[in-house]
């Protein structure tokens, strides 16, 4: 079992159609932030599906995948060690879930897009935390990063925290990040301050009636996008940015 079986079990649901609106999906443009990423066209229920039966992948042949210029044969890779990882925080398999995690922080270059980051880190590195194999300094490292997947990785990881009922170091990462420029990172602090308020609404309103003027509009409407109406309406009045 190797990673060209992989690649040739996606191409059994490769789609012209859909490998042209993925390229235009994921901006892969000259200066956009997938500039350059090839895609053949399957969805991801069918890459779900052509990875059945691979989840004992070694890491050699995982680190193939993630280093395809194929972005769904790195989609591939990235769900396997996934999968692996929540059967390993399942069965509190600390030592195992310490080498998916460990691999995938090593591997990260091909983890470079923003269905890559946001299908994965919050499982892998988010429940990796909750286990202790590593601390919170490691999303402050990653969000101090220069390259944007890596702070998409810091931001997206709290939803496990979020998910066990903590939302401070949502709150935390992104007063951190709020002055990011990418509009990749608004939405990625939007979202996460979205899931926690579901959770501790007070806390997050606070958050952001705190730091309104600091607050992107796109990270802004994300936030506030299960509020009712006239309080989402106070807050786009309050919020002078973008």
């Amino acid at each position: 079992m190797v990673a060209r079986d992989v690649q040739r079990e996606l191409e059994k649901y490769a789609n012209d159609k859909r490998k042209n609106s993925n390229e235009w999906f994921f901006k892969t443009g000259k200066g956009e932030y997938g500039e350059g990423d090839r895609f053949i066209g399957v969805s991801m229920p069918d890459i779900r599906k052509a990875i059945k039966g691979f989840s004992t992948l070694s890491f050699t042949e995982i680190s193939k995948l993630l280093n395809s210029p194929i972005h769904e044969v790195r989609m591939s890779g990235v769900l396997i060690l996934t999968g692996n990882a929540k059967k390993a925080f399942k069965k509190n398999d600390i030592d195992e879930h310490k080498k998916i995690s460990d691999f995938y922080l090593e591997n990260r270059q091909g983890i470079n897009n923003w269905d890559l980051v946001d299908v994965s880190c919050h499982y892998i590195i988010g429940n990796a935390i909750i286990n202790k194999i590593y601390d919170l300094q490691l999303l402050d490292e990653l969000a101090s990063s220069d390259i944007l997947w890596d702070r998409r990785i810091a931001m997206v990881t709290t939803y496990a925290f979020i998910r066990n009922g903590d939302v401070f170091p949502t709150v935390i990462l992104a007063k951190k990040l709020l002055d990011n420029k990418e509009d990749l990172m608004h939405k990625a602090v939007g979202w996460m301050l979205r899931e926690a308020w579901k959770r501790e609404p007070g806390i997050i309103e606070n958050f952001l009636l705190e730091n309104y003027n600091d607050i992107p509009r796109t990270a802004l409407r994300y936030a506030i996008e299960r509020m009712e109406e006239t309080k989402r309406k106070e807050f786009l009045y309050w919020n002078k940015k973008g």
